[in-house]
């Protein structure tokens, strides 16, 4: 059995995406555009480390919280340390890492134990008969939205962390995987 890797549900902090372009959206030296989502080893490495802020704190907010996860997925896949560390622990071994100085504007605290993270490899394991989904402009792959993911788990074999082909901001894990995380990551 597989589970997405996803955002948690509590009230967090939550990221500043204003500079968008700045931190998230480089180019490599040709001007290829770094695409984090695509499963690639990066050609040029890119500049480092990563200048993140997190939003203002509002207590008032609803959806604000003290919180600050060890995983953010938002244009950009932002992993604590001891999530990455617990996963190459376990044998994940297709992360590529970058540091990263998460700025608190609050206080000013600068975080550095995060790190913007690659996720090296794409599976099209998607069960297309079994599954139920919205395909887009005909093609199943990339962006598919899925109402019911079934997978094919003879495709992934022994793949413990991959992102789906047919809608590359899917992430999955092993069940196993997932287990061992929620035994040694402290938050979520």
């Amino acid at each position: 059995m597989f589970y997405m890797l996803d955002d948690t549900t509590a009230k967090k902090r939550w990221l500043d995406i204003s500079n968008y372009n700045d931190c998230y959206g480089f180019r490599s030296q040709y001007g290829t555009r770094f695409r984090w989502f695509n499963g690639s080893i990066f050609v040029d490495a890119p500049p480092e480390p990563f200048e993140i802020k997190l939003l203002p704190y509002v207590a008032e907010d609803p959806d604000h919280g003290p919180l600050i996860p060890s995983y953010y997925d938002h244009k950009i896949v932002l992993m604590r340390d001891d999530l990455i560390e617990a996963m190459v622990t376990f044998g994940v071994d297709n992360l590529d890492t970058y540091a990263v100085n998460l700025t608190d504007p609050d206080d000013g605290t600068v975080y550095t134990n995060y790190k913007a993270v690659n996720i090296i490899g794409v599976v099209a394991a998607a069960d297309m008969k079994k599954s139920t989904a919205t395909v887009h402009n005909n093609i199943p792959l990339v962006d598919v939205s899925f109402d019911k993911l079934v997978i094919n788990e003879e495709k992934v074999q022994d793949l413990l962390l991959f992102r789906l082909a047919e809608n590359l901001m899917t992430i999955l894990m092993n069940e196993h995987l997932r287990n061992y995380l929620l035994d040694e990551v402290a938050t979520p």
